[in-house]
């Protein structure tokens, strides 16, 4: 059962109608808890998360959720998604597509906020957003802090909206919806959260040798 579920939908029904109307500012509370997560994940050696993500349209109705992996040690990642893998070391970003047997090669990109760079999702607060602490949630017995992220930049910003679930007892970030200008919407559902993990240092360098020989390479650098 959820806690507080009337504040939440009031919320969210008040600042739909048009957050342009209060003066939103970077809330202290809010600001407290995103702290903790953040500082959790840079005093971690390591972390590996497994989680759902899920792509939503509006507009349209469609709907697809799949089964991923993040590794993630400082600024250094590597993502697994179903037909799509993802490593970097922190400044390049390799990117195999494995229907389209497809590699792109691009620099990491610090504005995106997706599990395309996690670093981000857990820091996304600290530039270009206004928070605030909505209220609580009580799933599956676990407590977990609710939180709304405005961008100051409403023009350029391609999210109306970030909403972000933290577990209360242990500062880890379980949830991150973005909604979209365009009508799409994506969510981050953590399902196994571990840190202080050893990762060898070959698992956020990518190795032209473990993947196809004909491979079609498109460097964006």
């Amino acid at each position: 059962m959820k806690k507080l579920q009337i504040l939440l939908i009031l919320s969210g029904m008040f600042f739909s109608a048009g957050y342009s109307q209060v003066e939103l500012t970077k809330d202290p509370a809010a600001k407290k808890i995103l702290d903790k997560v953040s500082k959790k994940v840079s005093e971690s050696k390591g972390i590996r998360i497994k989680f759902t993500y899920t792509t939503e349209n509006r507009q349209n109705g469609y709907h697809d959720s799949q089964k991923a992996y993040i590794f993630l040690e400082g600024k250094k990642f590597k993502a697994i998604i179903p037909d799509i893998e993802i490593i970097s070391d922190g400044t390049t970003v390799w990117t195999y597509n494995k229907v389209d047997e497809e590699l792109t090669i691009g620099t990491v990109d610090t504005s995106e906020v997706s599990v395309f760079n996690p670093p981000k999702l857990f820091n996304v607060y600290k530039n270009g957003y206004k928070y605030l602490l909505i209220g609580e949630e009580t799933i599956n017995n676990t407590e977990y802090y609710v939180i709304d992220l405005y961008p100051e930049d409403t023009e350029s910003s391609p999210y109306s909206i970030i909403r972000i679930k933290i577990n209360k007892a242990t500062n880890e970030m379980f949830y991150i919806k973005t909604s979209g200008k365009s009508g799409v919407d994506y969510t981050f559902e953590v399902t196994e959260y571990k840190s202080g993990m050893t990762f060898p240092d070959n698992l956020f360098k990518f190795d032209k040798s473990q993947y196809p020989e004909d491979i079609e390479i498109i460097d964006m650098r």
